[in-house]
């Protein structure tokens, strides 16, 4: 249950990227060490697993300023409760997690028990769409629109090459289909790949470069394909098990298949 740390330094920005284990999803928190503080982006899916991340941020010696959630998802979201900076989240977000964030809680504690809040956190302050000035970074608040869900936050640096676009983009983990959003999804990726950014760092799974887009859409096709053409959701779930053998993340391939397979037993 260790998962993994990478860093990644671009002068002036040091970024710590925690990777879960698999009991997390492989879900992503990243650090952004500037000269004065932190930003945290995204609380993993328990407990003990976001104390692990506001763990190894004490030992920089710099608050955490800002906790980012991307999006409502209960791996991106649940442990923001062990968290004591301000969360903030897009204000379509922030609405989405008052009206669902609980029933999420819920089902997870249900499942899991004690290391999933029984309730969701609500969301502090409201992030709008552009740029401002970090400790002498430029940083873009950047609204991503029906990729995975409805509405994701992205955050990138655009003077250090960086960007943070989370579950646009898993990199050798099972995405998340259950909102069935595969050509807006593509689209997407597609868009994104264009942007001037070096340095991706995905939502699940470890950092990498541009090449993990055109993997993603790759993944994207074939989920596509094979849920047209499964029998059922053991069907679905074994294609991808067997077309992905290397991918982790069996939980998220998993946890979708209620959302894909509504009226299946």
């Amino acid at each position: 249950m260790n998962g993994t740390w990478t860093v990644t330094h671009r002068s002036p920005l040091i970024i710590h990227t925690f990777t879960a284990p698999e009991i997390g999803w492989l879900v992503n928190s990243h650090i952004v060490e500037f000269s004065s503080q932190l930003f945290a982006v995204d609380a993993q899916y328990t407990l003990p697993l976001a104390k692990k991340v506001i763990d190894y941020a004490a030992k920089l010696k710099k608050p955490i300023r800002r906790l980012y959630v991307t999006h409502y998802h209960p791996d991106h979201l649940l442990g923001a409760a062990a968290f004591d900076a301000p969360l903030h989240a897009l204000s379509s977000v922030a609405d989405k997690i008052a009206t669902v964030g609980d029933r999420v809680a819920s089902e997870e504690h249900e499942k899991v028990g004690d290391d999933i809040p029984e309730k969701a956190r609500r969301v502090d302050y409201h992030v709008a769409e552009g740029e401002e000035m970090v400790d002498d970074v430029r940083l873009a608040h950047l609204r991503l629109r029906e990729a995975e869900t409805e509405d994701a936050l992205v955050i990138a640096f655009p003077g250090e090459g960086v960007i943070i676009v989370q579950d646009l983009v898993y990199h050798g983990a099972h995405p998340f289909f259950g909102e069935r959003r595969f050509e807006s999804w593509r689209a997407t990726v597609k868009e994104y790949r264009e942007l001037p950014y070096d340095l991706i760092l995905p939502g699940h799974g470890l950092p990498g470069g541009k090449d993990l887009y055109d993997q993603m859409l790759e993944y994207v096709d074939f989920a596509e394909n094979a849920l047209k053409a499964a029998k059922d959701r053991n069907d679905f779930k074994q294609r991808l098990l067997e077309h992905f053998p290397n991918h982790g993340g069996v939980a998220v391939a998993e946890h979708q298949l209620r959302f894909l397979f509504r009226s299946a037993k």
